[in-house]
């Protein structure tokens, strides 16, 4: 059952994040390193077309990436909540 719920989740993530990638303007693209066409065809895919296994190298290096940043993140709110006390 937790699969089922798993594969829903996904399919909800991944609407709405091609819903707002329809939306971002030039500069906020820019800002993302996408052009307006590759928004516009990832924006195009149904939800459940999501194919969150495969990952080429560049979506590697950024989710690496973005996983230290976060874990960066909970470290420094983590110090800074035991230094308050």
């Amino acid at each position: 059952m937790s699969t089922i719920l798993i594969r829903l989740k996904q399919y909800q993530q991944a609407y709405y994040s091609r819903r707002l990638l329809r939306q971002l303007d030039d500069r906020a693209l820019k800002d993302i390193g996408v052009t307006r066409s590759e928004a516009l065809r990832e924006a195009r895919r149904p939800f459940w077309d999501s194919n969150a296994d495969a990952l080429n190298a560049d979506n590697e290096s950024v989710l690496i990436a973005y996983s230290v940043v976060s874990l960066m993140f909970v470290a420094g709110l983590g110090l800074t909540f035991y230094l308050s006390f």
